[in-house]
């Protein structure tokens, strides 16, 4: 598997970009690192860290970093690092051949969603999730990490049967993206060797590199110098730090060692221009990237830097009311920058660009206000909070990856209790005037890049480097307006509403919930968790949604919600409410599905009352505005002018549209479509879908404490208007038709095949049922992979999705999917439709059939401990009228399946007769 690069990811600032003639008076300090975790060094160089932590309990993480990626290949080597991680699966001492996948899936261990790894430019890191309470499991988790480091054996044969694995790979990831990213990076590194050292590599090495290159390329660069284990989890660290001593110290560094470079694209001070073409750019697309060299965090002084972007982004993202024009994005090779970007239809290109352009301006001259910067100190500081009220409660795979960054950058991650004492510290002291000097050191036009991308049929279109440069220019000559803040100090709700009352109070103690029956015929369902510490998660559900609504007004009602929420709720517009609600966790978001309306929404028990409050504003007091629907609607159409040639999306819309049975409601949304989105009608649906809280049902998962809880309930709840009109969704006549269909859509020029198989109908839907499908399938996907990807090499992930409907029919569908070579369509198709034929003749194999059963085990003892699986689980099972205690009799179901029931279940249900086989194929020459 490999990294994504990312180009554009606005204010996710994964490493620090100093800004030029950032001051401070700060004292430096070097930043400590997180004393909770136990690091150390081998004498062979072999870096260890070991942390203990309870959440979840009973479950371990490990991963394996080596400081050793693309970069590090030569140019005969091009993808051969990524070559040697998928080698690492293929067999090692003492895991042969496919036994390291089939022993860890045999416990519960899934490849790919649990087991996995990675290559980047600079890295290829393992990872290893494993039940902690298993010595052996354990044991043999380090006997895997140590074959890793120097033991796979890179057999011949297994090499040959990976290499077209590896191409399939390279085909999945070939598309825009790809092609964009292969002319990007040479281009804005600045013609570094990071820009001809994609980890994928080249399809002329992948074709020829032979075992023995695969195995001189490990051999001088898997060595314990460069390697670290990585060791967070429920376990014990003393016993940990000694096994990791005995299994590793006797690691050997070759002899002699290559010099381990590092790498680092270097800045010109020149600017550049590059244009893109490519037939899938529908529209126009120009990107300014004012470029600089980033940095890692290891004293107090780059915390402060690195706490001042952080501010200026979010206040940047603020003023564009998170929409991403302009921001900061982390590049390849040790660069970073500031980056401005906007798609749009051609010949609306010029305006686009210069109306954001204008606002930077205006941040430069005119400056963020003191409330503006206020409000996002506040949220930085309500973020720390929730960190070290959940310091106890903090995730595994969360706590690794800072120290997986340590050993691979040098960033210093502190302890959550040091890092929230230096932001209180720090803080108060970054002021407005320091902010504001921002803008100007980062719209400069030394390191500033120009990306213009368009298609061969919009060319003329495309602005060359001077006219992007005079539109700016052009911006500097307009008059600016005076800065204003439009801020307002009103309570949140225009009316305090009239409490209404808990009628019933039942417990059901099997499942520890308590149900209320509210007197306005709502039901509410709590769930007390100790899961985390600062979390409550809530959900409202009632039977109705698009469904009511005509087929004319269905794009109305789809997009209700939505466009009512962007108006904001009570006193305050949407702009309002979000300062409105600065320094404080509230979350609520009205949806209206196909079938289903209701609520969304996240909260601190701190937090409570306002989200509440929220919640009845969105439901009495939602507010209508032209402004912005107008500005939603010509967003999106800009959006769909800028991905309508993607055959990706273009083949989807046809399978949506196929198994959809060509139901009007199902067709692809355009740009003539969006037409018939009517602001009133939108309005008047909304309020209609929430005008009947007597359908309701609510649940709250979290950390409830029942005393605060029960009389905002009654408040926020129990006021809300009922009409008992006990509506049901409608039948629209929307299912996967009956018979068997094939289609095959040609289009572009990519080599590549993608494929959906779809077997569907009735279903007697109940929970023995349910799981012994859930088995069909899940076996069906490993049986698939192993053939078709492991002993055919024909793609690089085969997926099975098993949907089950109880409402407002039962019925399945059983969907295959896959990408691979045109040349090899047919013969894939027809070995998935023979593991299929398989699975209703003989069932799964006993051993899948263990790994469906062990993975299922495994996912619901960590399910069970996280707050949004329960809000899931208990929103299922409302939706489909089952017993909320049938999580605790899934072990018997569980138990209950075996290889003649799923056989026998596959036979009734997954029949030739009604079948749907769509295709996408390259456009015939």
């Amino acid at each position: 598997m490999l990294n994504k690069y990312r180009f554009l990811s606005f204010f996710g600032i994964a490493a620090l970009c100093i800004p030029l003639g950032c001051k401070t008076q700060l004292s430096t300090q070097p930043l400590l690192l997180d004393p909770a975790v136990r690091t150390g060094k081998l004498a062979n160089g072999f870096t260890y860290y070991i942390r203990k932590n309870k959440t979840p309990e009973k479950r371990v993480t490990m991963y394996l970093a080596v400081k050793v990626g693309s970069i590090l290949e030569t140019d005969q080597q091009r993808g051969v690092a990524h070559f040697v991680e998928h080698m690492s699966f293929n067999g090692t001492k003492h895991f042969p051949k496919k036994e390291l996948t089939n022993y860890l899936e045999k416990s519960g261990v899934r490849f790919g969603a649990d087991i996995n790894a990675n290559t980047g430019f600079d890295e290829t890191v393992y990872q290893l999730p494993l039940p902690s309470d298993n010595p052996e499991l354990l044991a043999n988790g380090l006997q895997i990490m140590r074959d890793w480091t120097q033991e796979a054996n890179i057999e011949a044969g297994d090499v040959e049967r990976e290499r077209h694995v590896i191409l399939e790979e390279k085909r999945y990831r070939d598309g825009l993206s790809q092609r964009y990213q292969e002319k990007a990076i040479p281009f804005y590194t600045n013609g570094s060797r990071y820009g001809s050292r994609l980890p994928i590599g080249t399809e002329e090495v992948l074709l020829k590199v032979t075992p023995e290159e695969i195995r001189s390329f490990y051999k001088d660069w898997y060595r314990p110098d460069l390697q670290a284990i990585l060791v967070v989890g429920d376990i014990d660290p003393d016993q940990m730090e000694k096994d990791i001593k005995a299994k590793f110290s006797d690691l050997k560094n070759p002899k002699p060692e290559k010099e381990r470079t590092v790498y680092q694209a270097k800045l010109t001070g020149k600017g550049q221009y590059m244009q893109f073409l490519d037939s899938e750019i529908p529209g126009i697309s120009v990107e300014v990237l004012m470029k600089e060299y980033t940095d890692k965090i290891v004293t107090t002084t780059d915390y402060r830097d690195f706490l001042l972007k952080t501010l200026f982004g979010q206040l940047v993202n603020n003023r564009f009311r998170g929409i991403s024009l302009a921001g900061f994005s982390t590049l390849s090779g040790g660069l970073g920058s500031f980056s401005v970007g906007v798609s749009t239809k051609p010949a609306e290109t010029e305006q686009a660009l210069k109306s954001v352009w204008l606002e930077l301006r205006k941040i430069q001259e005119q400056g963020f206000t003191k409330g503006e910067l206020e409000r996002v100190k506040k949220n930085h500081q309500q973020k720390m909070a929730d960190a070290l009220s959940e310091k106890d409660k903090t995730a595994s795979e969360v706590l690794i990856k800072p120290y997986l960054q340590h050993f691979l950058t040098g960033s210093v991650p502190q302890s959550i209790e040091e890092e929230s004492k230096l932001t209180t510290e720090l803080l108060p002291d970054i002021t407005l005037e320091e902010i504001n000097g921002l803008m100007g050191t980062y719209l400069k036009s030394k390191d500033r890049d120009i990306i213009v991308k368009g298609s061969e049929h919009n060319k003329g279109f495309l602005p060359d480097a001077a006219t992007v440069d005079r539109w700016i220019e052009n911006v500097y000559t307009q008059s600016l307006p005076d800065a204003e803040e439009d801020t307002q100090d009103l309570p949140l709700l225009k009316v305090e509403p009239t409490p209404g009352k808990i009628k019933s109070t039942e417990e059901i103690k099997a499942a520890g919930i308590q149900k209320l029956m509210l007197s306005n015929g709502m039901t509410v369902l709590l769930k007390k968790t100790n899961f985390q510490n600062d979390q409550i998660l809530i959900k409202g559900i009632a039977a109705g949604g698009a469904s009511l609504s005509s087929d004319a007004d269905y794009l109305s009602a789809i997009n209700a919600a939505k466009l009512t929420m962007a108006a904001g709720a009570g006193n305050y517009d949407a702009l309002q409410l979000g300062k409105f609600l600065a320094g404080k966790k509230v979350q609520v978001s009205p949806f209206i599905v196909d079938e289903y309306q209701g609520f969304s929404g996240m909260t601190t028990p701190q937090d409570l009352q306002t989200t509440m409050e929220l919640l009845y504003a969105y439901f009495v007091e939602p507010r209508k505005n032209e402004e912005t629907f107008t500005t939603l609607i010509e967003r999106t159409k800009e959006e769909l002018a800028t991905t309508g040639n993607d055959r990706s999306k273009v083949f989807m819309d046809t399978v949506n549209l196929v198994l959809g049975n060509y139901h009007v409601r199902k067709r692809p949304q355009n740009t003539a479509s969006l037409a018939q989105i009517k602001l009133d009608k939108t309005f008047e649906i909304y309020k209609e879908r929430f005008a009947d809280a007597s359908g309701f049902t609510f649940l709250f998962v979290g950390n409830l404490d029942e005393g605060t809880l029960r009389p905002l309930i009654e408040k926020y709840l129990g006021s809300l208007p009922a009409k008992n009109l006990q509506e049901t969704a409608r039948d629209v006549g929307i299912h996967i038709p009956a018979g068997q269909i094939s289609k095959t859509v040609y289009l572009g020029s990519e080599q590549k095949s993608s494929v959906v198989l779809t077997y569907s109908g009735d279903f007697d839907y109940n929970f023995q049922n349910t799981v012994n499908m859930n088995a069909v399938a899940d076996a069906l996907k490993i049986s698939l992979t192993q053939r078709l990807r492991d002993q055919q090499g024909g793609t690089y992930t085969p997926n099975v999705q098993m949907n089950m409907s109880k409402y407002l029919k039962s019925r399945f569908s059983l969907i295959i999917t896959f990408d691979c070579a045109p040349q090899n369509t047919e013969k894939l198709i027809a070995s998935a439709r023979e593991e299929v034929n398989k699975m209703r003749t003989s069932g799964p194999s006993a051993e899948n059939l263990q790994k469906f059963k062990a993975a299922r085990k495994v996912g619901l003892q960590t399910g069970s401990t996280n707050n949004a699986f329960w809000l899931d689980y208990l929103t299922s099972q409302v939706m489909n009228k089952e017993p909320l205690t049938q999580f605790y009799d899934y072990d018997a179901a569980l138990n209950g399946v075996t290889v003649k029931t799923a056989q026998q279940t596959a036979a009734k249900y997954i029949q030739d007769q009604n079948y749907v086989r769509l295709v996408l194929m390259p456009e015939k020459k």
